[in-house]
């Protein structure tokens, strides 16, 4: 029986280790294959930058796909120039110097030629010749800069023709001396104002003048504004001036009643400076400036 002999072979060192060139050969020819065919196909693997040609054709493109579609609305141009972009809020308007705004006048206290209160008051016309000289105010040293609120009232002898004191009402919010000072100024003004001519059913008359105090800077509310939106509110009140017009509607509207100092009233809305009162038992309803609550 024949035999066969086994031969073993060792390998060299360094014969067991891969093939470092030939592995980058094969890895250099895949990577310039991965590179080369996208191009040789016309497969763009990222966008291309828009041009001209590409902008022709954008929208060509977009009717067809879009076919009976409703036509998308073009963003509309704005006040820069931009399409889609909205030009940027015009800057406030704002005062550039002291300025004063004056209420209406409110007559609290009629009288005979005895000094008899009386029940009934008319309303004599006196803003001709007080309001100018009220507006003057806003010059006298001590309103540099202020933004508070002054009730001055005037006690006028209509059959003298003339204005016999000069006060500071309960609602101002200046301090006692500025106030006082401002009654000086205010004095000074009206001294030479003469009430001849000014129809009147009574001999004497209190009435007050509410002025609100502008300071330079402040913004100035432009025409055809949106107004201001009616917020809830809700709460007791007491009526701090000596009497306080109920309106309509705010600022301008029409006079419902007017309450006296001490009047409780239920809040049941707000709107700027004015807040809505239910002022009766049957809850009737009316606007009264906020200063005339103590708010």
């Amino acid at each position: 029986m024949a035999r066969h002999r086994l031969k073993v072979e060792v390998p060299k060192p360094g014969a067991d280790r891969p093939e470092l060139g030939r592995v980058g050969v094969i890895a250099g020819v895949g990577f310039a294959i991965g590179i080369a065919w996208p191009w040789l196909a016309g497969v763009r693997l990222v966008p291309s930058p828009p041009t001209d040609e590409l902008a022709d054709l954008v929208p060509a493109a977009s009717a067809s796909a879009s076919a009976g579609a409703p036509e998308a609305t073009a963003p509309a141009e704005s006040t820069s120039g931009v399409a889609g972009f909205a030009a940027p809020p015009a800057a406030p308007t704002r005062t550039r110097e002291e300025t004063v705004k004056v209420s209406d006048m409110k007559v609290t206290v009629c009288r005979d030629g005895e000094g008899k209160k009386l029940k009934d008051c008319d309303r004599p016309q006196l803003d001709a010749p007080l309001r100018p000289h009220l507006l003057a105010l806003a010059a006298c040293e001590v309103a540099v800069g202020a933004a508070q609120t002054l009730s001055i009232g005037f006690e006028l002898d209509l059959e003298k023709k003339s204005i016999t004191d000069v006060f500071a009402g309960k609602s101002t919010t200046f301090t006692k001396d500025k106030a006082h000072a401002l009654v000086d100024c205010a004095r000074k003004e009206v001294a030479s104002v003469s009430l001849d001519g000014i129809e009147h059913e009574h001999s004497r008359y209190t009435a007050f003048y509410f002025i609100e105090f502008i300071p330079p800077g402040t913004v100035v509310e432009a025409p055809g504004a949106p107004a201001e939106e009616t917020a809830e509110a809700s709460g007791l009140a007491t009526i701090g001036w000596d009497v306080a017009v109920v309106r309509d509607e705010p600022e301008d509207g029409k006079i419902l009643t007017r309450l006296r100092y001490g009047t409780r009233v239920v809040v049941t809305a707000r709107r700027g400076k004015w807040y809505e009162v239910k002022y009766d038992a049957k809850g009737t309803k009316g606007w009264v400036h906020r200063n005339a609550l103590g708010l």
